[in-house]
């Protein structure tokens, strides 16, 4: 029996328990319509990987006990984040994969971005400590940091993974961005801001401050078509490519392309990580960076001066909407 049939009968088992039509709850657990539940049900290989984990996170299916069945649709790891894969371990992985790509050359790296891409973060500390706490408060429910306002030493670990964002610099990369990826960390700012969870003022400044310094980053980066150092402006990195679409990623998607092999790591910062190099996955992951790259815009070095300027543009009309300007 092959593993997607498995699941589609667990998922069955599951409903009926719960006295209700399968169409219905996996409608509503994903958001979609009827019809589109009706659609997966009936062709399960169609769940996107953060849709997969979302059904199997609600009615506590264990994935991996699935994975090694034979004639099976896709192989990998599904991992979900909590005390034991935690997102350091996460972190850990990402520069496994990143140190690959380096060693072997005309490596290549593509990213669907619901949320800035992470390894921008660490050039910034404030920002890397406010995500991070963010995700493991708000996302992970750290109960240590319930009622714990914001500051920048809360997230210590953080500093660690400055590595990761020099190995990224050093790999090509394009990366697909919509108004979410964009704006997300605004609206958190801005949320914290106004229920008063930063710990003062200053607080709240650095972190905006940062912010600001990133966006010019990658801003700087799409107008040279190459990766930079925030704070070492004459080094210059690998080739870069940034596209904005109207469409939405429902997680972060990093493709890792090496001259032996390609791997998909898909983060959904709800349901967990899913790593694999079954051509199922990496091919479905590209396939829908395909279709928003299609439907975007390249914004790095098209010789088009107001495309150029959209993402700066985009981001402080959007600061000055929300009230954070300075």
């Amino acid at each position: 029996m092959r593993m997607i049939d498995t699941f589609t009968q667990l998922l069955h088992q599951k409903t009926k328990q719960q006295g209700m039509k399968t169409a219905n709850i996996v409608a509503d657990i994903l958001c979609i319509s009827q019809d589109s539940a009706y659609r997966r049900i009936r062709n399960p290989l169609s769940l996107r990987a953060d849709e997969l984990m979302k059904l199997a996170k609600e009615f506590n299916i264990d994935l991996n006990t699935l994975v090694n069945m034979g004639h099976n649709w896709f192989q990998g790891e599904f991992k979900s984040i909590n005390s034991t894969y935690t997102t350091h371990h996460y972190y850990a992985d990402l520069k496994h994969y990143m140190q690959k790509a380096i060693d072997r050359p005309n490596s290549f790296i593509s990213i669907g971005a619901r949320e800035i891409p992470l390894f921008y973060n660490f050039w910034f500390p404030a920002l890397a400590s406010f995500k991070a706490f963010i995700w493991s408060r708000d996302f992970l429910g750290n109960p240590a940091l319930r009622n714990s306002p914001f500051h920048a030493g809360i997230m210590p670990e953080e500093k660690n993974f400055e590595s990761l964002s020099t190995q990224y610099m050093n790999i090509a990369s394009e990366e697909i961005w919509s108004y979410e990826t964009l704006f997300s960390t605004l609206y958190q700012i801005k949320h914290y801001k106004e229920c008063g969870l930063f710990a003062n003022e200053n607080e709240y400044k650095a972190v905006l401050d940062e912010y600001d310094l990133l966006i010019d980053h990658v801003h700087e980066q799409a107008e040279r078509g190459k990766k930079l150092h925030p704070y070492q402006p004459h080094i210059q990195g690998a080739d870069y490519h940034l596209y904005f679409t109207p469409l939405v990623n429902n997680d972060n998607t990093f493709i890792v392309k090496t001259i032996r092999d390609s791997v998909a790591l898909i983060c959904s910062q709800m349901n967990g990580v899913l790593i694999s190099d079954c051509e199922h996955w990496v091919n479905s992951a590209q396939n829908w960076l395909e279709t928003c790259k299609t439907n975007g815009t390249l914004l790095s070095v098209t010789g088009s001066g107001p495309r150029n300027r959209f993402l700066r543009q985009e981001f402080y009309a959007k600061k000055k909407l929300l009230g954070l300007n300075q």
